[in-house]
């Protein structure tokens, strides 16, 4: 039809009611031709070239209870893609009253309900009905009503409902369309809506429906501007009615009142899953997340030691999401956050560290800014925070990037820890160390540049630990020579192990290569007693007591002393007196031969697990 044949007009008159007084329903069979006859026919009107006054009849009818409530859905689907097109075609007006708008869109939503049903013969008018909404902006004029609110919240309620991940996409970016619209028309948006949006950022929501949390994480990024304000809101609700709630129940317990129901647990369980959110919501949709990051970073500052650690936590896990972008955003933030490293409370210097050195990992161009930091933790007043420091740094995995992140003085420092005065500190400073060189050996060996100057030093300060002659040292080193730092388990040939060791002695310092030999010796003490122990255990098991033969006692004697020597160079030398006593009572030659086989350097490094493998078996 062209702008000269005149304005289109609806040439077709249903005949819906058998008793048109009382709007009565025709028969079923008859009301379907007749509304899918007129569905047709408005489907193909234009909204500019139509004759509105020709809609007018159908309009009215379309209202009748008897066709918006009809018992069969069907009918009710047709009725509602037909009022969609009425309301196409009058747009941008209506030709409804306020509560009839909200009566029809009530029904739209009853219908959108069921299109989580696929296999429904009237699934076509459902989507149709969808796209309509989506296309013609429709839900536009859910936002003029004066109660709008109602409405809003259920769209979300129910769209959100029928999301699923095998859903086609055009509906899913058709829902989009019409959840985008009904934040962006609305002067202000219903607190119900918002708790919608975030519960699909939940961990369990998200396991349990992923393309929920798609939807609404595309949506969240389409709308940040809209949302910020409400986001902030709601955080700040929960924050400050959680941290008010501590107070009070401190403030009780201080009086020694008799606390109510809800105990500091519950207000930090609050606290925990709103921070949870803002993490998701930073990964998600940073953009909505304008106003809460100035909160989080007051948080750094309350007096409540748990908010602190709580905020400590969640700022160091965004800084790795988003890095740089982030730090230079919110630059206040990012110098406050830095400055938590010097706490009063040595859980919220650890929380600090932990992120601290997983930035390294995460953002390393970021994480150059706090080697010095790193530093002064690494030498904390608290074992705790020391002893977190080396363990994290030792959990690295060392990326080219990684290595140029980390400074010669972490390094350095970590390596002072070797000798720190707390066992638990000391040995995880010398894993920590052994496990960044067997990652950066290649490195090493290939004589990459600048490689030597930070890592090559680190066999020698391992080595050199010899000459604090400390049990529990010794045996530390003893456990990562033959692994991290030698990584025989690992390297299959000899020649590969050879050469693997050459390199390691070939960086060593002249004291170090003397720790290295006294470190030889100690193994050769130890494999020499253990013999000795051995040999007297086999005749303990070949002796037959006799009338006043007193060789048994004497050979429990000697296997006792013997067993004093050998512990002596183990940290927990009653374990180890224990676990020798068990051996020699085994009286079993066949485990004694395996366990002296492990220790004959004739033996091939096959031959040597072969026969450690046999002995452990036994033994268990």
């Amino acid at each position: 039809m062209t702008e000269d044949d005149g304005p289109q007009r609806l040439s077709f008159e249903p005949k819906l009611f058998a008793n048109v007084a009382q709007k009565k329903a025709i028969p079923i069979a008859e009301l379907y031709k007749q509304l899918k006859k007129l569905s047709k026919e408005l489907n193909g009107l234009e909204q500019e070239t139509v004759d509105t006054q020709s809609l007018d009849s159908v309009t009215r009818q379309l209202l009748a209870p008897s066709l918006l409530r009809h018992k069969e859905s069907g009918v009710v689907a047709y009725v509602a893609c037909c009022i969609a097109d009425i309301l196409r075609l009058y747009a941008p007006e209506a030709p409804y009253s306020d509560d009839e708008i909200k009566a029809v869109f009530n029904v739209f939503i009853d219908q959108l309900q069921m299109l989580n049903d696929s296999n429904s013969q009237f699934f076509p008018l459902r989507e149709y009905l969808l796209t309509s909404l989506a296309t013609v902006r429709t839900p536009a004029l859910v936002a003029m009503l004066p109660d709008a609110e109602e409405i809003i919240s259920r769209f979300f309620t129910v769209l959100f409902g029928i999301v699923s991940p095998s859903q086609p996409h055009n509906i899913q970016m058709q829902i989009l369309d019409i959840l985008q619209q009904l934040l962006e028309e609305p002067k202000s948006v219903p607190q119900d809506v918002i708790d919608v949006i975030l519960l699909q950022f939940t961990k369990r929501r998200q396991q349990d429906n992923p393309a929920t949390h798609q939807l609404a994480s595309d949506l969240a990024n389409a709308t940040a501007d809209i949302l910020q304000k409400y986001i902030y809101q709601y955080f700040n609700d929960v924050i400050v009615s959680a941290a008010q709630q501590r107070v009070g129940q401190r403030q009780q317990e201080g009086d020694g009142q008799q606390r109510g129901r809800a105990g500091p647990g519950d207000s930090m369980d609050d606290l925990r899953s709103a921070h949870y959110l803002i993490l998701e919501l930073n990964k998600s949709a940073p953009g909505t997340l304008l106003n809460v990051v100035p909160q989080l970073e007051e948080e750094l500052g309350v007096d409540d030691v748990d908010i602190r650690v709580l905020a400590t936590g969640v700022l160091g896990e965004m800084f790795a999401e988003k890095g740089f972008t982030l730090a230079k955003r919110y630059e206040s933030t990012w110098k406050t956050w830095k400055g938590r490293r010097a706490d009063a409370s040595a859980v919220v210097r650890i929380q600090w560290i932990e992120h601290a050195v997983s930035l390294y990992q995460y953002q390393p161009q970021l994480s150059r800014e706090l080697n010095e930091y790193i530093v002064e933790k690494l030498c904390d007043v608290d074992d705790k925070v020391r002893q977190v420091a080396c363990h994290s740094l030792g959990l690295l995995e060392m990326s080219a990037s990684v290595q140029a992140a980390i400074g010669e003085n972490v390094v350095k420092a970590l390596g002072d820890r070797c000798k720190d005065r707390k066992p638990v500190v000391r040995s995880e400073a010398i894993i920590a160390l052994a496990t960044i060189y067997s990652q950066v050996f290649d490195e090493l060996e290939q004589g990459a540049t600048g490689a030597q100057a930070k890592w090559g030093s680190i066999p020698s300060t391992i080595f050199m630990l010899r000459y604090i002659n400390d049990p529990d040292i010794d045996s530390k080193v003893e456990s990562i020579l033959t692994g991290a730092i030698l990584n025989f388990a690992k390297i299959k040939d000899d020649r590969s192990r050879c050469q693997r060791l050459l390199v390691v002695f070939d960086s060593l310092t002249t004291k170090a290569r003397s720790g290295f030999f006294s470190y030889m010796r100690r193994q050769q003490d130890i494999i020499l007693l253990t013999d000795l122990f051995l040999t007297l255990c086999e005749k303990q098991g070949a002796s037959s007591p006799s009338a006043g033969d007193d060789s048994g006692a004497v050979i429990e004697q000697q296997l006792r002393l013997l067993a004093v020597k050998i512990a002596a160079h183990f940290p927990e030398k009653a374990k180890v007196e224990s676990a020798l006593g068990q051996l020699a009572s085994l009286h079993d030659v066949e485990v004694y031969k395996g366990l002296r086989e492990t220790m004959d350097v004739k033996n091939d490094i096959k031959a040597v697990r072969k026969y450690q493998k046999s002995s452990l078996k036994k033994l268990a």
